[in-house]
């Protein structure tokens, strides 16, 4: 498919089977969005438990850190195999089923009496949400068909996905001074929930594909190559880049990426089709994805700051991302109808330019002004420059996809925010760690997260540029 818009992606030009027939679209888009908020959610609400948890449980602190990773490590590894399980198979079926996966794990997690159980739980809870977060995406694309109605449903559900990352430290420590279990018993009364509304509202699917053609040694592939660079990029956090797990895992991913590639190249019906990569719109997308990986990276840099060297409580460094948090959920639905009018790359390099400057604001300002000031003028500044950048790349992706390509575009688009969340985040943390010395580590790792947003404007002002450049002849 040619790159025709020059500003807002197009909609598949193949033609597309009748749209089904749903009984509450706001219903739908309910089901949807809250799939949505639990997977971005568990994310980072385990954050502000993992003091109780090491106490109650005896966890080592480097083994503490795959409460964190472990859930990271399913989501990120399993998202491209999640992602065309939703365009081969019935969505509603997956939904529904790797939702109840998500509530039993939780339980199993929130009844865990030693780490490597709740490790496992963590593990499950994110394979399943590889596997909900792009059959949900698929879902919303499939009954939302014209592009204004399709914008503004994705403007709620990236504002809802936004608040689940924003709000996911708040209400981890909301609940962890409760319980710490009860940051992992809450999502699953949650999940009981929003399956049962499920199984009432979304639509029965007919299932596409046939006994045996899931591309099985594509799966197998891609799946342990995402593994292993989530893993390996994991281990470099928190073990460094010389650890030798660090480099066994980057290798494997190195060997497993290519292998993949070959045999989607040879293979009739790809898991991937290697075709995807030529638009040129989701490659940029994809790229410019590290972007998120530098506003997770900011939120951990100064999470450490707010605790070490000001002396928060954890509940007080959550709740210094309040004000950002509220302002993208809030904004969110708007910035997508600014693509809508003013196209995708020009929203999203806007949105960029504001949090460039928040970080560089911290960065300048640090140990110089009271750090409410910065923090209030950067949530500012970062509330609203999320809340247009992340809906104008999504809609970038996803207004490229086929039909039958929207549960696997949706996968890609969300590995690519966990793979860049994993890269910069090991390269903030090596950043962080080879400084020493006063505020210099915190300052290094916010000049590495400033960077990387400036580069990633670039690349978004090129595509701005180039799709000018085609409305123009």
């Amino acid at each position: 498919m040619t790159e025709a818009s020059p500003t807002s992606p197009p909609i598949a030009r193949t033609a597309l089977p009748s749209a089904p027939v749903v009984k509450s679209l706001p219903l739908l888009l309910l089901v949807v969005c809250a799939v949505q908020f639990l997977d971005a959610m568990d994310i980072a609400s385990m954050g502000p438990a993992l003091p109780l948890v090491q106490a109650d449980l005896g966890m080592s602190t480097s083994a503490l850190q795959w409460v964190v990773s472990a859930y990271a490590l399913g989501f990120g590894g399993f998202l491209l195999l999640g992602g065309r399980l939703a365009d081969l198979y019935n969505r509603k079926k997956l939904l529904i089923g790797f939702l109840a996966v998500f509530v039993l794990a939780s339980v199993l997690g929130g009844i865990a009496d030693n780490g490597v159980l709740l490790v496992v739980a963590r593990l499950l809870k994110g394979v399943s949400a590889g596997i909900t977060a792009p059959a949900a995406m698929a879902i919303l694309l499939d009954a939302f068909r014209d592009e204004q109605s399709r914008n503004r449903a994705l403007g709620t559900f990236l504002a809802v996905a936004s608040a689940g990352y924003s709000l996911g430290l708040i209400l981890g420590g909301l609940m962890a001074g409760v319980s710490w279990r009860l940051v992992l018993f809450a999502p699953a009364v949650a999940g009981v929930l929003v399956a049962l509304l499920a199984s009432s509202v979304v639509p029965a699917q007919q299932e596409k594909g046939k006994s045996g053609s899931l591309d099985i040694l594509g799966a197998v592939t891609v799946t342990a190559g995402a593994v292993a660079l989530v893993y390996g990029l994991s281990r470099a956090a928190s073990d460094g880049w010389s650890d030798a797990q660090t480099i066994g895992s980057l290798i494997a991913a190195a060997v497993l990426f290519p292998l993949f590639a070959v045999v989607e190249s040879r293979h009739p019906a790809p898991l991937v089709p290697l075709s995807v990569f030529r638009k040129g719109q989701l490659t940029r997308a994809l790229v410019s994805m590290l972007f998120f990986g530098a506003y997770v990276s900011f939120q951990f840099v100064l999470t450490l700051y707010y605790q070490e060297q000001l002396g928060w409580t954890p509940l007080e460094a959550g709740l210094a991302f309040l004000l950002g948090g509220v302002l993208t959920a809030g904004t969110a639905r708007y910035g997508a109808a600014l693509v809508t009018k003013y196209g995708a790359w020009p929203v999203a390099t806007g949105g960029l330019v504001l949090l460039s400057i928040g970080y560089l604001g911290w960065v300048l300002l640090m140990g110089q002004v009271d750090p409410l000031v910065t923090l209030f003028a950067q949530q500012l500044l970062g509330g609203l420059g999320f809340a247009a950048v992340y809906p104008a790349l999504n809609i970038a992706a996803v207004g490229t996809a086929e039909p039958d390509e929207q549960g696997l575009v949706s996968g890609l688009f969300n590995a690519g925010a966990q793979i860049g969340n994993g890269v910069v985040i090991a390269v903030t943390a090596t950043a962080f760690s080879l400084s020493t010395g006063g505020i210099a580590p915190y300052r290094a790792g916010l000049w590495t997260v400033t960077v990387i947003t400036l580069a990633v404007t670039l690349v978004a002002l090129a595509g701005a540029a180039r799709y000018r450049r085609k409305a123009a002849a």
